[in-house]
């Protein structure tokens, strides 16, 4: 029995030093930000960058030439701000387990895009690392990206929980969107059985 006993009590351990670890990898991908950090941009795009052409162009397209081997796998390429919750996010392409273990990482398929592409991108985070702060996140906060030399600004406009299975969000868009996902509830002890999605549109591109 004793021996039992200091079995489970190393293994109980090696679990907590494993998540633990775990934690702290993930959590290297978030820093602290004040809300100056992150200057106010919601203004509705009119002739920036000729927007209207480039989604035309877009969504004419049904793979992005460019998009699947923009970066390496792993590679940090963008970086991810929400000023209501102060929080900035490095982010990494691709969505891989390994990843997903340095921070938010970057959705790369035929029907995803980076920012510059004006159409939808696509972020995923784990709920207990990097996005535990995501459910403080409302309609209408703005979310940014900064991406090869320029800022592109969200505004959140939907909300939403949904099964883990349910791949319907990763989908085409004629518009710039931004979709943000985690595991739900947040709070959940093991493989939590939902998503959240945040979703948001772009109204400002800028080069700063």
């Amino acid at each position: 029995m004793d021996k039992l006993l200091v079995f489970i009590i190393i293994v109980g351990l090696a679990v907590c030093s494993y998540n633990a670890y775990q934690w702290k990898a993930g959590s290297k991908g978030v820093k602290s930000i004040s809300q100056e950090e992150i200057q106010p941009h919601t203004t509705v795009i009119s002739s920036v960058l000729k927007i209207e052409d480039r989604i035309t162009s877009a969504s004419n397209n049904p793979i992005m030439s460019n998009q699947l081997d923009s970066h390496e796998i792993g590679e940090n390429m963008a970086t991810l701000s929400i000023p209501a919750i102060e929080k900035a996010y490095s982010v990494f392409w691709g969505t891989d387990d390994k990843t997903l273990k340095q921070g938010v990482g970057m959705y790369i398929s035929q029907w995803t895009t980076t920012p510059d592409q004006l159409g939808h991108t696509v972020v995923s985070g784990h709920r207990d690392t990097v996005f535990i702060e995501l459910g403080s996140v409302s309609e209408g906060d703005e979310v940014v990206i900064d991406y090869e030399g320029k800022r592109y600004t969200y505004v959140v406009k939907a909300i939403w929980i949904t099964d883990a299975e349910d791949r319907s969000v990763i989908v085409k868009k004629d518009h710039a969107m931004l979709t943000i996902t985690t595991c739900y509830p947040f709070n959940y002890f093991g493989s939590a059985p939902d998503r959240y999605i945040i979703q948001a549109e772009l109204v400002n591109a800028n080069v700063y």
